[in-house]
């Protein structure tokens, strides 16, 4: 089976896999890299009782299982300079950092997500391959789950294609003047 190859994800599907008690099989099968500011973000999930359980990815982190990657603060700037703010206002630090870092990668490259806005930027850079949904990830690695709308395969194509229509329609990127 093939693994996935610099699989970025964002706070919510760290959350979400942590919820699922999957990281020990995720990373088994993806190579998993983090933006440090999600790693910030990612504190805890609410399990079935509504207790909030820590999430913990210390041990994968330091037998380097999972890499961490830090972006210089002009790197993100250079990413947002390239959007209307009303469009990059949407996205937070981890998601930022997570597709500057995808978008200057040479090898294959993925980013999971469950927010709209990081699907709807790579429709808009027309680089929408880039995405993929938790669900379409579990599916192919064998650890398929119900999950909700928005970290399925459908959610992720439909705010892709929004935002591929909002680039031919001039929306989302600042004019080049």
């Amino acid at each position: 089976m093939k693994k996935f190859r610099l699989l970025l994800l964002d706070a919510n599907i760290v959350i979400e896999i942590s919820r699922h008690g999957l990281w020990d099989q995720m990373i088994a099968q993806c190579e998993v890299h983090l933006a440090r500011t999600v790693v910030d973000e990612a504190h805890f999930y609410v399990d079935a009782k509504g207790e909030q359980q820590p999430i913990d990815l210390t041990r994968h982190i330091n037998t380097n299982a999972i890499a961490i990657f830090d972006l210089a603060l002009s790197e993100l700037d250079a990413l947002r300079a390239q959007f209307d703010p009303v469009y990059f206002e949407k996205l937070d630090p981890g998601e930022t950092e997570s597709l500057a870092y995808l978008l200057k990668q040479t090898d294959e490259c993925q980013i999971c997500s469950a927010d709209k806005i990081v699907y709807r930027v790579l429709g808009n850079l027309h680089r929408g391959e880039q995405g993929v949904s938790l669900e379409e990830v579990l599916g192919q690695i064998g650890l398929g789950r119900k999950l909700s709308r928005e970290f399925t395969r459908t959610y992720r194509e439909e705010w892709t294609k929004k935002g591929f229509q909002e680039g031919l329609g001039g929306m989302g990127m600042r004019s080049k003047t």
